[in-house]
């Protein structure tokens, strides 16, 4: 690499570094891999009927030994008494539980964010092997980023979701995608309530069964750009598109998150 280059490089990651919080670089393992941010990334599946289901994923997240699922509150919406939670456990191979046996609240009571299109409900780790689970995937809130400032336009962004889900459940692991901030903050109408919301967008579309899932800055792969700490900093909503056939992610960001928790 040349000098310039060199410099260019390490002037990016002095940048992107300015996104790690103190909590954050005290997290043990902060820099996550593709592989444990899929395991950390749940399908959030209602059965309708045979041949249809409502689905969105979901971020396992771990806060002071407590532990939640996050995803989109429209999504939350859909999931009643008889939703399940699938986790992708070792070898692509289906965890599947009922939501009501796994939710510390029966029935599981979802909270939503007043503005944002996000909500959490809390998870009970009484059985040894679900709380096996939690401890080996959750996702720590310390990584949650909680500022406004957003990375550099020309980092890799990883989300994650199951838009093919074979119901038979030999396989099962989620599709990934990689894409680039096309945007800032904006302040526009969700799709789902028609309220205002801040927002940020990426170059690449989502995709149905992506919505809820975590938009994760620098997660380690064989050749990226990043950071030395993985951080989640936003929460997918749902695809922009216009009468051209241009579509881009819209992102609520993370920094809604922490008004969910009072204490």
């Amino acid at each position: 690499m040349s000098q310039k280059r060199m410099t260019a490089f390490f002037i990016l990651i002095l940048l992107m570094g300015g996104l790690v919080s103190p909590l954050a670089a005290q997290t043990k393992d902060p820099l996550w891999d593709l592989d444990r941010v899929s395991n950390a990334t749940v399908l959030l599946y209602k059965q309708i009927n045979n041949s249809s289901a409502s689905i969105g994923s979901g971020t396992i997240i771990v806060r002071t030994g407590r532990y939640y699922i996050l995803t989109a509150g429209h999504v939350a919406k859909e999931l009643k008494n008889d939703a399940k939670v699938i986790f992708r456990l070792k070898g692509d191979k289906p965890g599947i539980f009922d939501l009501q046996s796994i939710a510390k609240d029966k029935p599981p009571k979802w909270e939503h964010h007043s503005i944002a299109d996000i909500a959490i409900t809390e998870l009970d780790d009484k059985s040894s092997s679900i709380k096996t689970i939690f401890e080996d995937y959750a996702f720590p809130f310390e990584l949650v980023h909680r500022g406004k400032e957003l990375p550099k336009h020309d980092v890799d962004l990883t989300f994650l979701g199951y838009p093919i889900v074979d119901l038979q459940m030999e396989h099962f692991s989620p599709l990934t995608f990689t894409g680039y901030l096309s945007s800032g903050l904006i302040t526009q109408l969700r799709y789902d309530t028609k309220t205002k919301s801040n927002f940020f967008y990426l170059n690449v579309p989502s995709i149905e069964g992506c919505s809820g899932s975590g938009v994760f800055f620098s997660v380690k792969k064989a050749f990226y750009m990043g950071a030395k700490t993985t951080l989640m900093i936003g929460i997918i909503h749902g695809t922009q598109g216009d009468s051209t056939g241009g579509k881009l992610a819209a992102v609520t960001p993370s920094y809604y998150v922490f008004d969910l928790f009072k204490d």
